[in-house]
């Protein structure tokens, strides 16, 4: 608001005052006219550590109010409204002026709707417009209050700008705003609103002037105008913050102005200090000094006083015209603040027209940059930004080709570096002037080109850069912000552990903006633009298998998941020195619980979709060699039965095994096998030979006698009987008398060892039978002689 500014120049003009002018240009204080070594900053953006982040809500809200009018920003959350009450009179307009980022709806209603809108009920409403860039206005027919409503009903917040007041005509198609770069600590970032907070002792405003030509139209919404006017002016406002030592924090406007005739150009520069500390707030001469002087001013939205000072340029600006516009702060030695305002034409020589200090003791003083409003009602914001002269006049662009940058310095206090500001909007808010018919379209970071054309309100850019994050693992997707070439280093563990030796996530890449794939989980990385990372992890299950035979021993471990494990073993496996594995089922269990399947068949597939434990469930079996010299049966737990001479059989582990032996074995040759121990029963657990050996042979014995013998004590005349090889056969001598004569056989003692077939022989005992028929001769003659006798004796008895 420059309206101070405009008395200046009309002092300029005005002959009786010519004097003062002169006296105060003679005596105009430069500070200081700094080497290019003082003032060549390096220009580098700062990291995230010089910005302090906030908040933006409903609450949030930058706005003057005075007498019939009311104007700002208001930061609106989905749902959320901003309003605004007139007592308006029948006759009476309600003009407004709405701009947001995303459609809103405007509504007039009476203190009644309002009230049921605020209950809950359904909107109803005098009047309705909606859209993002609406102006119009209400005709009151009733004297009443009516409210203003600015609601969003998006599903996404807004940022809107607004004028409304009212008046007693329309002001139609009015609705303009200063042009350039705006940095209000609000920032759009992927479409999220993004709120930040600064400070500095230094604002640079850079304009380079290629073309240009404006004329003021034949209204402006203020009221105040000179039509046709060739003047237009380009403003570097910024805000001071002031904390007293009495424990205060006072806010003070700062303007540092270009003024530029676009018919003739000459130039001027000046500037402004107002205090912003209330609505009313005013400066007094005695505690404000510099080159320029306090004064009244009537203001659009009040009545105070306010400093001012400007001097006309002694250099004739030929085209293209470049200045730099300076604004600096600090505290004396006596602990006031003081601002330093100069301009230079090549960024390194700068003459400072103007030190205003602030005669009020203070333990800080810096300019900041923060999305809150002052008591005054303006933004803490930094503009750089074309405009009207003076006066809250507006100007039209005819022709226009200007290039704007603004920076501001950092680190506060030290102030090593330049930095183009953050964030830039295209619109200012701060002062009263305005202008039409410029367009505004971003060049790089904190720098605009301005031209003739139609006005577009709008977020340029910033930056701030979002980095986000997606990580599948905790489901979380975090939103960092950073600067714009800033380093950050992403360490993501290479390893998640869930459920120890059972779940885990392992780290494969990163896979950046959908494009690129880093395998490294760390990773330096510098952001150049928006960022987007997702963490990509791999889940994996352990598999654990228990497997005697060891052949899938080197599937255990981790396993993708929904990865396929081929489970395959030999249905028969075999070991060394005679054993071996038969397979019988996998057991896989879900680890940790006592849930499972089985599977029987030796080739399967597991799907892998949980942790496991598969156990391969073997029977172990040795080999048995059976070696008789007689069949036997081989019987394996009752179950199976084998015979044969040689036996060779697998045997489970632990098993019983029973050799039935059978106790005769008659070979075909007058043989037999006896066997002299018993059927054996072994448990086995080792592979093992046995030869079976403990069998005698037995021959078949055959004798054959016409009369009874002794055989080994036992008469008989037919005997068939097995006898042990080695075994005595004895057949005793012996005499029969038959036929009328003596036989005998001699006897025999043989040792048995072949089977054998004996026929006894007899023989006349010759011996015997002649001493028996001896002896009967004899026996008879003695009869016969006793006989005889007798007779004879009887004969000679009678």
């Amino acid at each position: 608001m420059m309206q101070l500014i405009a008395a200046k120049r009309r002092l300029i003009i005005g002959d009786a005052l010519g004097l003062i002018l002169i006296i105060v240009f003679m005596t105009s204080l430069s500070i200081a006219t700094l080497s290019a070594a003082e003032t060549n900053y390096v220009i580098k953006i700062p990291s995230m550590s010089v910005f302090n982040v906030t908040n933006l809500s409903s609450n949030t809200s930058f706005s003057y109010t005075y007498i019939n009018t009311t104007g700002g920003i208001a930061y609106l959350p989905p749902i959320e409204y901003y309003y605004y009450n007139f007592s308006a009179t029948a006759g009476s307009y309600i003009d407004y002026s709405v701009w947001s980022t995303s459609p809103i709806m405007l509504y007039i209603l009476t203190n009644q709707q309002l009230m049921k809108y605020t209950n809950g009920s359904s909107i109803e409403h005098l009047y309705s417009v909606t859209g993002s860039n609406v102006t119009g206005y209400y005709h009151v027919n009733k004297t009443g209050t009516y409210y203003v409503v600015i609601i969003n009903n998006g599903t996404k917040p807004t940022l809107v700008v607004y004028a409304i007041s009212l008046t007693r005509k329309p002001i139609l198609n009015q609705w303009g705003f200063p042009i350039g770069i705006a940095d209000y600590g609000i920032a759009i970032i992927n479409g999220t609103y993004f709120a930040y907070e600064y400070e500095t002792n230094e604002f640079i405003g850079k304009a380079s002037i290629y073309n240009v030509f404006t004329q003021e139209p034949s209204s402006c919404p203020t009221g105040y105008v000179e039509l046709g006017n060739n003047w237009f002016s380009i403003q570097l406002n910024t805000v001071l913050v002031v904390n007293t030592l009495s424990g205060y924090t006072q806010y003070y406007w700062l303007q540092n102005i270009l003024l530029f005739d676009s018919l003739n150009y000459t130039t001027q520069v000046g500037d402004n200090v107002w205090n912003s500390t209330s609505i009313n707030a005013s400066l007094s001469s005695n505690l404000i000094s510099g080159n320029g002087v306090v004064s009244p001013v009537n203001t659009t939205v009040s009545n105070v006083t306010a400093y001012a000072y400007y001097i006309e340029l002694t250099q004739q600006a030929n085209l293209p015209f470049t200045i730099y516009l300076i604004t600096r702060t600090g505290l004396t030695s006596n602990d006031y603040p003081w601002i330093a305002f100069g301009y230079s034409y090549n960024g390194r020589s700068i003459t400072w027209f103007d030190n205003v200090t602030i005669r009020v003791k203070s333990s800080s003083t810096y300019m900041e940059v923060s999305p809150i409003s002052n008591g005054g009602g303006l933004m803490n914001d930094a503009e750089l930004v074309i405009v009207g002269p003076w006066n809250s006049e507006c100007t039209a662009a005819r022709s226009l080709n200007i290039t704007l940058s603004l920076y501001f310095t950092w680190p506060y206090p030290s102030d090593y570096y330049l930095s183009p500001v953050p964030s830039m909007w295209d619109f200012g808010t701060d002062t009263a002037e305005i202008i039409y018919d410029a367009h505004v379209s971003p060049l790089n970071y904190g720098s605009v080109y301005v031209i003739q054309g139609p006005e577009k309100l709008y977020f340029l850019n910033t930056y701030f850069i979002p980095l986000i994050i997606n990580n599948p693992v905790n489901e979380t997707r975090t939103l960092d912000v950073y600067t714009v070439n800033s380093t950050t280093t992403l360490n993501e563990p290479s390893i998640i552990t869930v459920v120890p030796n059972e779940t885990r996530y392992i780290f494969m890449n990163y896979v950046i903006n959908n494009s690129y794939i880093v395998t490294t989980n760390a990773l330096n990385l510098t952001l150049q633009g928006p960022t987007s990372i997702y963490v990509n992890y791999t889940l994996q299950y352990m598999l654990t298998i228990n497997d005697p035979s060891g052949l899938l021993n080197g599937e255990s471990g981790w396993h993708n998941y929904g990865s396929v494990v081929t489970l395959n073993e030999p249905e028969i496996y075999y070991l060394d020195n005679g054993t071996r594995l038969v397979f019988n089922a996998y057991y896989i269990y879900l680890t940790g619980t006592s849930l499972y399947h089985m599977v029987m068949n030796n080739v399967t597939n597991l799907l892998v979709n949980g942790p496991y434990t598969v156990i391969v469930n073997w029977t172990k079996q040795y080999q048995v060699n059976v070696n008789s010299p007689v069949p036997v049966i081989v019987s394996l737990s009752g179950l199976q039965n084998i015979s044969g001479y040689s036996v060779v059989t697998w045997v489970n582990r632990s098993s019983t095994l029973i050799i039935l032996v059978p106790k005769y074995y008659v070979l075909g040759n007058g043989t037999c096998l006896v066997y002299l121990g018993n059927n054996e029963s072994i448990v086995v657990y080792l592979p093992f030979n046995i030869s079976l050996g403990n069998f005698v042979r037995q021959y078949l014995v055959t004798i054959y006698s016409k009369y009874p013998v002794s055989v080994n004590g036992t008469y008989t005349t037919n005997i068939t009987k097995w006898f042990y090889s080695g075994e005595t056969l004895m057949i005793r001598p012996g005499t029969v008398f038959s036929d009328g004569v003596f036989l005998s056989e001699l006897g025999l003692v043989i040792t048995v060892n072949k089977p054998t077939n004996i026929t006894v022989t007899w023989h006349i005992n010759y011996f015997l039978t002649v001493i028996m028929y001896t002896v009967i001769i004899t026996a008879i003659s003695v009869i016969v002689i006793l006989i005889i006798r007798r007779r004879r004796s009887e004969h000679k008895t009678f």
